[in-house]
């Protein structure tokens, strides 16, 4: 049991506000269903489910050594199972030195987090959805941040002008599309003439076949392809791939899908996680892109936690991506279907039954993972959807093109054109964005390749070699 001194409590009362969380009013007794924690470098989840609302009182304790959390859980008492909660915590937390529970009063129970810095605790609270119930969410975040994109996003969260800036932002972005579609054209009518003096023509895009009967507006990358000769040479490895005109590294944002709380799909014949198959690929594509001059590359995220879709399209632009890609693995009600798939966003066009219940699903990521909303997110998430994306949505289906076309020569394509549907990740009007479907868990076969490293590695190559060339570099991942 935890107990406090009187002078804790007084240092509570004069530190911190004394706050009160009191969710829907339930008849119920609460009864804890599970305690799990998941400890990241940029943030530590606790969460408590339970199978009806929790009523809580909270404080910080900041000049107490350590720092700690005070947390009194009314209506409930001490269970095993809440116990247990002092064996969630693992050593390496970086953020959570242990965590003490109690019967602190005959219907209250009192929970006492101790923290290894100075941290910024978020709590809320989270409705039934999907398999969970009743959720109370304890998000620690460093007072400090170490990622230095995730300083650039805190910074621009405390400033009053946030929606100036981020017009600001989106003008920059959109010019850095510009600049790309530019030196793409240069970088491909160089190949071109040097496949004319050696006699070998090399393919500058395959078609575009844009879902929903809508054509995206013609970019000055749209040239008809070019026919290769049946003149072969030895194929060279390349490792210097940067413009001469280029005075900046590319960033390619990479977004493995779910994490933490939201296992995504699960393979019903290995019981295959999606979140770590897709997690594992993107570790794969960094490395490949990482080794390249002129390239860098950076992930949403890099362990087994999960990050909000507007948090990971805010990370894309704090760091002035110049491409998004989100790995996803696909699942259906039928075993049948398999294949690899790609999508743009589409705003307004028409989009099939089938588009609209994946992207609802994958949307609902946020329901499932746990995001805490305020309502300056809903208001900048409105702004960023009513701007125009015209451009973007152009640009990301000629990346598209090629990303599917390089999948098409390492597995079967479940649809063989660029798809279109609502996917809250791909919403960046000045990053050009696709969402990659790699396979199928809800097919066996597929299944048992996506769960292999050479299949792992081949779907990242493959998705490498089309950002390579969407901007005119010659595929040369293996």
């Amino acid at each position: 049991m935890s107990c406090f001194t009187r002078r804790d409590l007084i240092y509570g009362s004069l530190c911190s506000a004394f706050l009160t969380y009191v969710p829907a009013v339930s008849a119920k007794t609460p009864q804890i269903i599970d305690v799990r924690t998941w400890p990241a470098d940029e943030y530590t989840r606790v969460t408590i489910e339970s199978d009806a609302p929790l009523k809580l009182n909270y404080f910080m304790l900041r000049v107490a050594d350590p720092i700690r959390l005070v947390v009194d859980m009314d209506g409930l008492r001490l269970t095993d199972k809440l116990k247990n909660i002092i064996q969630k915590v693992k050593p390496n937390d970086p953020y959570i030195q242990r965590i003490r529970c109690g019967q602190y009063k005959p219907t209250v129970v009192r929970i006492t987090i101790d923290f290894k810095q100075d941290v910024s605790p978020q709590i809320f609270s989270l409705k039934p959805a999907g398999t969970y119930k009743y959720r109370t969410v304890f998000d620690v975040y460093p007072v400090q941040e170490k990622d230095p994109i995730l300083a650039i996003l805190k910074k621009e969260e405390e400033e009053p002008d946030a929606v100036q800036k981020l017009v600001a932002q989106v003008a920059e972005g959109q010019k850095r599309m510009e600049e790309n579609r530019e030196e793409a054209d240069a970088d491909q009518l160089e190949q071109i003439l040097a496949g004319i003096e050696s006699g070998t023509l090399v393919p500058v895009k395959p078609e575009v076949q844009p879902s929903a009967g809508k054509t995206p507006k013609p970019s000055s990358q749209s040239k008809p392809p070019v026919i290769a000769s049946t003149k072969k040479k030895p194929q060279k490895t390349e490792t210097k791939t940067t413009s001469k005109r280029r005075t900046r590294a590319l960033v390619i944002m990479i977004d493995p899908g779910h994490g933490g709380e939201d296992p995504g799909a699960i393979g019903k014949r290995y019981r295959t996680r999606e979140k770590d198959v897709v997690l594992s690929v993107a570790k794969i594509l960094r490395a490949e892109l990482n080794r390249l001059e002129g390239f860098r590359a950076l992930l949403t995220r890099d362990g087994d936690y999960f990050v909000p879709l507007q948090r990971r399209v805010q990370k894309a632009r704090a760091a002035k991506a110049d491409f998004f890609v989100s790995i996803h693995a696909d699942a259906w009600v039928k075993p049948a279907a398999k294949g690899s798939s790609l999508f743009v966003l589409n705003t307004k066009g028409r989009v099939s039954s089938s588009n609209k219940w994946l992207a609802r699903n994958q949307n609902n990521a946020d329901l499932i993972g746990g995001a805490n909303i305020s309502t300056k997110d809903k208001q900048i998430a409105r702004i960023l959807m009513d701007m125009s994306f015209t451009a973007q949505v152009s640009d990301s289906t000629i990346y598209g093109a090629y990303i599917l076309n390089e999948l098409s020569r390492i597995n079967q394509l479940h649809k063989s054109k660029v798809e279109q549907a609502n996917f809250a990740v791909l919403k960046a009007p000045d990053i050009p964005s696709v969402l990659v479907e790699t396979a199928f868990l809800s097919n066996p076969e597929e299944e048992r390749k996506l769960r292999t490293q050479a299949f792992q590695r081949k779907l990242a190559c493959a998705i490498g070699n089309g950002i390579l060339k969407g901007f005119g570099r010659k595929a040369v991942l293996a």
